[in-house]
């Protein structure tokens, strides 16, 4: 994964406390932490998610993100 991209991903959750930025940190604890088990549930909500980004900075770092952790 490139690193603007994660970078990209961290600032968003640092600066919005929602639901959308905990699976988003719960995604990076994944790339970070191969063992940490992402589900079949986790790559559909990534998905969604990037089909849903109007913000495109933000969804070039989930489509990369999505790319590195489930081969989307």
């Amino acid at each position: 994964m490139h690193e603007w991209s994660r970078i990209v991903i961290e600032k968003y959750c640092r600066t919005h406390h929602t639901a959308k930025s905990k699976r988003l940190q719960h995604l990076m604890t994944g790339l970070r932490n191969r063992k940490a088990k992402l589900t079949y549930d986790d790559e559909l909500y990534l998905e969604d998610l990037i089909d849903k980004e109007r913000d495109h900075e933000l969804k070039e770092a989930l489509k990369d993100l999505g790319e590195y952790l489930f081969g989307l």
